[in-house]
């Protein structure tokens, strides 16, 4: 027994010994570090004092000036990289360490737009709640502000009362202000504004303002905006209004009973007469076939003396039309070889007064005849003289034109001393009421030097006549002015100053 203790006691110790022999591994512990850099995400610059916290150690850094962050001492493995900073979205990332490599990080910080706060309501400024206004041009004002001092931007909605589209919208204003213009008379106006801070949104209460009647303006005329003419009314003071801003629109002719008005306009391309109401609304187009003639501003045309008509040229024919657009027929054929330019319609006999031209805008005829083209008869002619258009006094017994006394002539129909003339009918006295003598020894030129008068008409009493004054270059600026006619022809008073910026004046009173 004792030798098989023995021998298993050697075993054993065989055993200790092999196992002494062997080599005994353990994993080394390793570390790295994490790096990166915090930048924000509408412009990629650096996110400075942004906190960093690295997951699950817990351990927290702040980015310095150049957004940059490092965690030194990190034992390998798998990593998540919060950072956050106030005002921005708190950003997640992950990250794998290996000893090999250290990885660079780039997180990128959004606005945290939920913390932004929205503007305040706009109030109303101006003009008062429901108030009302005579003019149909306003200045809106109102007041907003923003608790995060953000730039506020708005946008103004304008309605016309019981109707659901807005009239006007305006987006995009920095300012608190806006001014609005072309409003309708006897109108109610409603109108919002929505503030925004480039977050938030906030829509404002809607306001309300009247405009006023509608006024009894004086005076129509053509003025020329952005290369194109216009038509505007206006009084002797005060603002004018503008009754058409599409295409371009001139020679404005008030009817008999002073309730429409009617215009050449090329809204449609072509040439064609249109009516609108004395208010500047319900325009609508009369003509079919084209008022035409040899200059499109050089042309003119009349009402009939009942307000049903309207007689206007196209080239070689005179035409009348109804205003509803029926009726089309031909009144007059002009003489062989000439064009129609113009004509005025006088209840006096129902007369009519036209001016032809011949192949140059300097030949130029005025002829009468009954409404109906007969008893045909000239009353002025020149040949190397341009002449404007022809209309009746008050009791059809005279004519005023113009035309020029220089005798120039250029392809482009230049005038150099245009003049105002009144003709009497019965009489063939030609008076010149663009210059008069006061004395026998005084000349007293009333037209200043180097201009034209162009374009009269009679006052609805006969006592005075509107017209255009313009440089002779035709470059200046265009003004309106009256005269009163027996004191111009006696001497003793001057012509007086209207409007600027106008021609082609008419009275509508």
């Amino acid at each position: 027994m004792k030798s098989l203790h023995y021998l298993s006691l050697f075993f054993v110790g065989l055993l200790v010994l092999w196992g002494c022999n062997e080599d005994i591994y353990v994993d080394p512990v390793q570390y790295t570090n994490v790096r990166g850099r915090v930048v924000y995400n509408a412009n990629q610059q650096p996110a400075r004092n942004a906190q960093v916290t690295l997951s699950p150690t817990s351990r927290v850094v702040s980015t310095d000036s150049s957004g940059n962050f490092r965690f030194d001492s990190v034992l390998v493995g798998s990593y998540t990289l919060q950072a956050s900073k106030t005002g921005y979205v708190t950003q997640v990332a992950t990250v794998s360490a290996t000893a090999d490599a250290s990885p660079l990080i780039t997180i990128q910080l959004s606005d945290d737009k939920s913390q932004n706060r929205p503007p305040t309501a706009p109030t109303l400024v101006s003009p008062g709640l429901n108030s009302s206004t005579q003019s149909t041009t306003l200045t809106l004002k109102w007041k907003a502000t923003d608790p995060n001092r953000d730039s506020l931007t708005y946008d103004v909605l304008l309605y016309k009362s019981g109707v659901s589209t807005p009239t006007s919208s305006y987006t995009g204003l920095k300012v608190d202000t806006l001014v609005v213009s072309n409003l309708e008379y006897n109108t109610t106006y409603l109108w919002q504004v929505i503030v925004k801070d480039g977050v938030n949104t906030v829509n404002g209460s809607i306001w309300s303002f009247a405009t006023g009647a509608y006024p009894d303006y004086s005076y129509l005329f053509a003025r020329r905006i952005n290369g194109r003419y216009q038509i505007f009314a206006s009084n002797a003071t005060g603002n004018a209004a503008q009754f058409t801003s599409e295409g371009s629109n001139w020679r404005p002719i008030v009817s008999p009973n002073k309730q429409q008005i009617a215009y050449i306009s090329n809204v449609n391309t072509d040439l064609h007469l249109f009516v609108m109401n004395s208010d500047g609304s319900n325009k609508r187009q009369v003509t079919t076939v084209p008022i035409a003639g040899l200059y499109p501003t050089d042309l003119s045309f009349s009402w009939s003396p009942d307000g049903t008509y309207l007689l206007y040229p196209n080239n070689d024919r005179l035409f009348t039309v109804r205003t509803d657009g029926t009726g089309l027929r031909v009144v007059s054929q002009a003489p062989s070889g000439r064009v129609f330019a113009g004509c005025d319609w006088t209840p006096q006999g129902n007369r009519i007064v036209t001016r032809t031209t011949g192949t140059s805008i300097y030949d130029n005829e005025l002829a009468t005849s009954q409404a109906d083209g007969s008893d045909y008869k000239i009353v002025y002619s020149q040949k190397t003289n341009r002449v404007g258009n022809p209309v009746f006094s008050v009791d059809g017994r005279q004519l005023t034109f113009s035309a020029d006394s220089s005798g120039f002539m250029n392809e482009q129909g230049r005038q150099l001393d245009a003049r105002i003339y009144l003709l009497d009918l019965t009489t063939n006295r030609l008076v010149n009421l663009s210059s008069y003598q006061t004395s026998q020894n005084s000349n007293n030129q009333n037209k200043p030097s180097g201009t034209n008068d162009l374009e009269p008409r009679f006052s609805p009493n006969g006592a005075q006549i509107i017209f255009t004054n313009t440089d002779n270059t035709g470059t200046e600026t265009r003004s309106v002015y009256s005269v009163e006619i027996n004191r111009q022809v006696q001497g003793g008073i001057t012509r007086k100053l209207l409007f600027s910026s106008a021609e082609m004046p008419y009275w509508r009173q």
